[in-house]
């Protein structure tokens, strides 16, 4: 029995393609439905004298206001469907530790999330935030696959 469903968003056309599929399985299991989107911290980076840079804020309140904009304006379709939606936007140094820690918190049962589908160099610098949330999230997780072009914009 499904009864949450977490959606990990970033903001792009790309991720909300995972938005009709968890619509979907909300209705059919009368389901919760929790959007996030989660504000990647910098890294700490080490100076050359051994130590550690004092971290600097790169997450300005703006940034954080307009998430919860974005994420009100999705919740507002969920809301006309009658599904009940949350919104939830977090800090973190790691977004895949980010999902994984709230769907662990929330007790949820799936995951929803798309993978960009990236591999080689691009998949070395970008990290694979699926590939992490998949091998390590405490639920199942359906990744729906998106290409570039398969957005419209």
């Amino acid at each position: 029995m499904i009864q949450k469903i977490l959606v990990p968003l970033d903001g792009s056309k790309l991720a909300e393609k995972a938005l009709p599929y968890a619509e979907a399985l909300a209705q059919k299991f009368d389901a919760e439905v929790i959007l996030l989107l989660v504000l990647q911290q910098p890294m700490p980076v080490a100076l050359d004298y051994g130590g550690i840079a004092p971290p600097y804020e790169i997450i300005t309140d703006q940034a954080i206001e307009e998430a919860r904009v974005y994420l009100q304006g999705l919740q507002a379709q969920f809301k006309q469907q009658s599904i009940p939606t949350r919104i939830t936007t977090l800090e973190s140094h790691s977004v895949a530790e980010a999902i994984i820690d709230l769907a662990t918190q929330e007790s949820v049962d799936v995951i929803v999330k798309t993978t960009h589908g990236r591999s080689g160099l691009s998949r070395w610098i970008f990290g694979n935030v699926a590939a992490r949330v998949l091998q390590q999230a405490p639920c199942p997780v359906f990744l729906i696959r998106v290409r570039a072009e398969d957005v419209d914009e």
